[in-house]
């Protein structure tokens, strides 16, 4: 609304002055039935000076008094109901200048020229009191008499049909306006990658933000939907260099975008790109090291196969979260690492802080103590295990085998081996 009021500010003298320099054609245009009289010819000259020198309410006073002495449905009326129009429309009264402008178009007694002008006034107006329904039904019937419309009449279109959600017919209006303009604005290719999204045209929008983006490349919001828009299309790996791209020329400050990034580099299968674009973002403290990116980092590093920084981060994240669900997780990395004594430590941490799933908990212990041959301490964790449904059946083999690993021990001790 603020555009539409400023715009209308700014053509209110211009239009009153063209009007009234027309009204001298008009009475050589006009049989003398329908020409305007002199009287009121003067009569709206001294309003226009009134407006000119800034002093509306005595124009609006002086041609409210005469308006009572015209004859209904003359060009008289017509006139002076438009100027009438104008005069509020400075006093940003838009629906009493709304309400004059319309009774001189119900006159009929405009010309052709006027008519469609004072009509894309009246469709202004209502689209300044976001009444876009009532612009349209004029704006419609004005823009087709245009020879060659310019770019700015071609994005009122396009933001009215924008505004009453017809974004299918706004789309062709807002990029005859990017086409016609030899410097388009960027709120013109908004309202297109805006009007895409809501189509579900994501090719087309993409084409708007590379535009977007490479006129306007400080703002980091046009990186963003560009990759968004991307991840849409099942282009990820270009999701991905968009984020790259902004993220090496210093231009990425948000955490959700440093977030999308990382994610996206782990799901293209560079893990270890993932986690030190995290790392970097903690040092330039332009991420915080919470529960979500901990986590994240931690995941990446394991993916990476960097299985120390991996338990580094899942132990950071269990301080962080006061809970042993990520010493779980780290456990698991020390056993896949062989390391048992340290599984051991941590799953007891772990088991101790609370976890979902505590039967989990006491089979991996087992596991660390099997293979360290601590063959009763591992029977006890296997048979808590087993009183788990979700852990009872692998606990039951892996008390088997530790059960076989043990007689194998004695047998050999049995034989001095």
């Amino acid at each position: 609304m603020p555009t539409f009021v400023a715009t209308l500010k700014r053509l209110h003298f211009y239009l009153l002055v063209l009007i009234t320099l027309a009204f001298g054609g008009f009475y050589s245009a006009y049989s003398h039935a329908d020409s305007i009289t002199p009287r009121t010819y003067k009569k709206l000259i001294d309003a226009q000076e009134l407006l000119a020198e800034e002093n509306v309410d005595d124009a609006i006073m002086s041609l409210k008094s005469w308006l009572e002495e015209l004859d209904e449905d003359s060009l008289d009326k017509a006139l002076t109901l438009q100027t009438l129009g104008y005069a509020e429309m400075s006093k940003e009264r838009f629906q009493v200048a709304i309400g004059y402008l319309r009774a001189s178009l119900d006159t009929g007694k405009l010309p052709e020229s006027v008519k469609y002008n004072v009509g894309y006034m009246v469709a202004q107006l209502h689209a300044a009191l976001g009444e876009y329904d009532q612009a349209l039904s004029f704006a419609e019937e004005w823009f087709v008499t245009l020879e060659a419309p310019s770019p700015t009449q071609f994005i009122f279109m396009a933001n009215a049909y924008a505004q009453t959600g017809r974004f299918e017919e706004a789309v062709p209006y807002a990029e005859s306006a990017i086409r016609e303009s030899s410097e388009p604005r960027e709120n013109w290719y908004q309202l297109v990658v805006a009007a895409h999204f809501k189509l579900e045209n994501y090719a087309q929008a993409a084409e708007n933000l590379r535009t977007l983006v490479a006129t306007w490349p400080e703002r980091i919001s046009y990186w963003e939907q560009l990759a968004s828009t991307y991840i849409a299309l099942d282009e990820e790996e270009k999701a991905f260099a968009v984020l790259r791209l902004a993220w090496l020329d210093d231009r990425i400050e948000k955490e959700s975008t440093l977030k999308s990034m990382a994610q996206l580099a782990l799901s293209r299968g560079v893990p270890e790109h993932a986690a030190l674009i995290l790392e970097a973002g903690f040092a330039r403290q332009i991420i915080d090291r919470n529960a979500s990116l901990v986590g994240l980092q931690a995941r990446a590093w394991a993916a990476a196969k960097e299985y120390e920084a991996a338990i580094s981060g899942y132990r950071q994240l269990a301080k962080i979260e006061d809970s042993g669900e990520p010493l779980l997780k780290a456990t698991r990395l020390y056993l896949e690492m062989e390391k048992w004594s340290d599984a051991e430590l941590v799953i007891l941490d772990a088991i101790q802080a609370g976890i979902e799933k505590p039967g989990e908990g006491y089979l991996m212990l087992g596991m660390a103590l099997a293979e360290q041959n601590k063959f009763e301490q591992s029977f006890d964790a296997f048979g808590r295990a087993a009183n788990f449904a979700d852990t009872k059946r692998r606990a039951k083999q892996w008390l088997r085998y530790s059960d076989g690993l043990f007689k194998q021990q004695q047998w050999r001790q049995s034989f001095g081996r």
